[in-house]
């Protein structure tokens, strides 16, 4: 799972680390995008989506926050056989071993 966290956010998230919600779950991998802080001084992560495996993913508009799960209404999908989910997750793999996104607590 690919999280924001309180200093990627750069201010416009408060409270708890947003990975303390799923760091007690089994198995899972937390992993957070590491910014150029040169190149990418705007950008913030926004993607929502959850890879298992090869076989099934789900995508949502959902932010994984503590307020948007209180204020907010969201929608999604869970993406189940055909191509969409290995491509989801070998995009994620790459992203991995490019080191553009790295784990969280190695």
């Amino acid at each position: 799972m690919v999280v924001e966290t309180l200093a990627g956010a750069r201010g416009l998230l408060s409270g708890r680390e947003p990975a303390d919600a799923f760091a007690s779950v089994p198995g899972v991998r937390l992993w957070h995008w590491v910014r150029d802080s040169a190149g990418q001084v705007h950008s913030r992560q926004h993607a929502k989506l959850a890879a298992a495996d090869r076989r099934m993913h789900y995508l949502s508009s959902a932010n994984l926050t503590e307020s948007a799960a209180r204020r907010n209404i969201e929608a999604g999908v869970l993406v189940t056989g055909g191509e969409a989910p290995r491509r989801v997750a070998e995009h994620i793999d790459e992203l991995q071993r490019l080191g553009i996104l790295r784990p969280l607590r190695p």
